[in-house]
């Protein structure tokens, strides 16, 4: 493309001004490479800074207990057939060993339980952290009732 341009440019159209004109357009091309490497370069990091910033940007809830608070308020008003809450204090699980889960069905309608410990929050999605995939639960949606 720049040999066509600088042989336009030329405006005699003889061959031999035209041939000087692509090897011209041949080293002009290797000169400018390495500084469309470098702006390419710097353009992809600059999309994955703002793709990292975005990774901060959520609204993220990852400590237990503050996950233990909003399900807590979540099972005092979900059906629970769909979202149960098993909440076992601290005491109770110091004697016995046993932790605080959530009963949810899966797609097939069979009920998974999961330990809070493993769980958290993302922009209003409960999520599982799992080996690989962090698995979805569901949504969380806070709604505000009047009281008569």
């Amino acid at each position: 493309m720049l040999g066509s341009t600088i042989a336009g440019a030329s405006g005699a159209g003889t061959i031999g001004i035209i041939g000087g004109s692509g090897f011209a357009a041949s080293v002009l091309a290797a000169l400018t490479a390495p500084i469309t490497l470098l702006v390419a370069g710097g353009t992809a990091v600059t999309v994955g800074g703002l793709e990292a910033g975005c990774y901060f940007v959520d609204e993220r809830t990852t400590e237990e207990q503050e996950v233990l608070v909003i399900l807590r308020q979540v099972a005092l008003s979900a059906n629970e057939i769909y979202f149960k809450l098993f909440d076992v204090s601290d005491e109770e699980a110091a004697e016995m060993g046993t932790v605080s889960r959530v009963r949810i069905p899966d797609e097939d309608g069979v009920y998974q339980f999961y330990e809070v410990a493993n769980l958290y929050i993302v922009n209003g999605e409960l999520m599982h952290r799992d080996r690989f995939l962090n698995t979805s639960l569901g949504n969380i949606a806070v709604v505000l009732l009047t009281q008569p």
